[in-house]
């Protein structure tokens, strides 16, 4: 099981590699789509949409899988807001991947280092936040969401509009989640979901 946490090292060197203008690895023909909107280093500059890279390939395959099974929206509304998108939703692009794409697409967003989004945050807000996670999220989020592995996603540093709406689809049961973790969402108001996010972006901003 891979697991990786966000480093100041981490940050600075990709910061060096993007004022570069390179990516860390040839971009996958596989990727093409996602990078339209996750970009070549897989940090996204729009907070509807997820930082994805350093994530763990077995996650990032089973977000694919999820997608292909519709277990997850497919964010068709999403996909006809943006001109410069020709894919309709996450669903019609993985459609027509492969397993093996699968595994390729993981492998290169999984090498590049995760960078947290720019963004700011409430402090009282993330203090309350900070209790929220340790009494419910702690036990496969460690180190304050920071850590990549194999079923769990960095949320440290990640978008709050982009967990906020993830975690409303939770709530909703219009996203799969595993069991464990039901009873923990159910149990979030929309004030702790506030918070939560706010302690995950000052976490975040802790490895700038």
């Amino acid at each position: 099981m891979k697991t990786s946490k966000l480093s100041a090292s981490a940050v600075l060197g990709l910061g060096m590699l993007l004022g570069a203008g390179m990516a860390a690895a040839q971009v996958p023909d596989s990727a093409s789509d996602c990078v339209a909107c996750h970009n070549e280093n897989g940090v996204s500059d729009d907070p509807a949409v997820p930082i994805i890279a350093g994530n763990a390939a077995f996650f990032i395959e089973n977000q694919l899988a999820m997608f292909a099974q519709e277990a997850r929206p497919c964010e068709a509304d999403y996909f006809a807001s943006k001109d410069d998108v020709s894919a309709e939703s996450h669903c019609t692009i993985v459609a027509d991947l492969s397993e093996d794409d699968y595994a390729d697409i993981a492998a290169y967003f999984e090498e590049l280092p995760f960078v947290p989004a720019d963004q700011e945050f409430d402090a009282d807000l993330a203090s309350q936040g900070e209790s929220i996670h340790t009494k419910s999220c702690d036990r496969c989020h460690t180190e304050a969401g920071s850590l990549a592995f194999d079923e769990a996603g960095i949320l440290a540093g990640q978008w709050k509009e982009y967990l906020t709406e993830q975690i409303g689809y939770y709530k909703t049961g219009k996203r799969w989640q595993p069991e464990k973790m039901a009873p923990e969402i159910e149990e979030l108001s929309d004030a702790d979901v506030e918070a939560l996010v706010n302690f995950y972006a000052r976490e975040g901003s802790r490895f700038e």
